[in-house]
């Protein structure tokens, strides 16, 4: 099988092709049927629409998006993956509770820049391991904080986001309570994530995940057109940004 082309500028997905070679191949000048690496920086849902002509496309890091935005893209019938590094796919894997919790808490702290998008990922590892969708019960926020109470499928769930400083980087802490306590530490600066299982048997840390997430995300794209598999993706950020943005 002949190698997908990757038309991308930005350089971390250029080194992710090289590591994946022979699966995937810079693409040539014009493109054409490549896939494609989107910048999720500014109005990256309008750069989605003009590329939805491409076989499959990554977008890296995306900002918080407007709901009418989210049902533009949902329409779109190209496989999307979505790279979140404080939500990475292979450790929300890990971490998936293998019995319902009873509650979920998540603490998040980050410099005021990365405020929206460190709340929306804060929500997101509330939905991953309360098992499913999420909706607004109360919300209480000062200048320096922002506090949601969310409700799941039989799961009571609480979102801190806190900010202060100026600093680059942000951490996250989520938790479960019930039968199997889940724990996951997110520290954006060193780039680590530590998941700790512990239950009657004991206490279990998993071995970190070690692969860049630019190639997670083009690895996964890639089974993703071999299977023709239907990503959730675009769907699970709508989801979260919905749940962040409410006033």
């Amino acid at each position: 099988m002949s190698a997908w082309p990757v038309a991308t500028d930005l350089a971390p997905y250029r080194a992710a092709v090289a590591e994946l070679a022979p699966l995937v191949r810079i693409a040539e000048a014009d493109g054409v049927g490549a896939l494609r690496v989107i910048d999720g920086r500014g109005a990256w849902w309008d750069r989605l629409e003009r590329m939805a002509d491409a076989p499959g496309i990554v977008v890296d890091e995306p900002q918080p998006a407007p709901a009418a935005a989210h049902a533009r893209v949902q329409k779109l019938a190209v496989p999307v993956v979505i790279a979140r590094r404080r939500l990475r796919a292979d450790v929300v894997a890990d971490a998936r509770p293998p019995v319902a919790p009873t509650h979920v808490t998540v603490d998040a702290w980050g410099a005021p820049s990365e405020a929206s998008a460190l709340l929306r990922d804060a929500v997101g590892w509330a939905r991953v391991l309360a098992g499913g969708p999420l909706e607004v019960v109360a919300r209480a926020e000062t200048p320096v904080a922002d506090v949601r109470a969310l409700a799941g499928p039989g799961v009571g769930v609480s979102v801190t986001r806190s900010v202060g400083g100026a600093g680059v980087g942000d951490a996250l802490t989520a938790l479960t309570l019930g039968p199997r306590r889940v724990e996951v530490r997110v520290d954006s600066a060193a780039a680590t994530i530590e998941v700790v299982h512990e239950d009657a048997a004991g206490r279990v840390v998993l071995a970190p995940r070690r692969e860049a997430a630019e190639r997670l995300a083009l690895r996964r794209l890639l089974e993703a057109l071999r299977a023709g598999e239907r990503l959730t993706d675009l769907e699970d950020l709508r989801r979260d940004d919905a749940i962040a943005s409410m006033t």
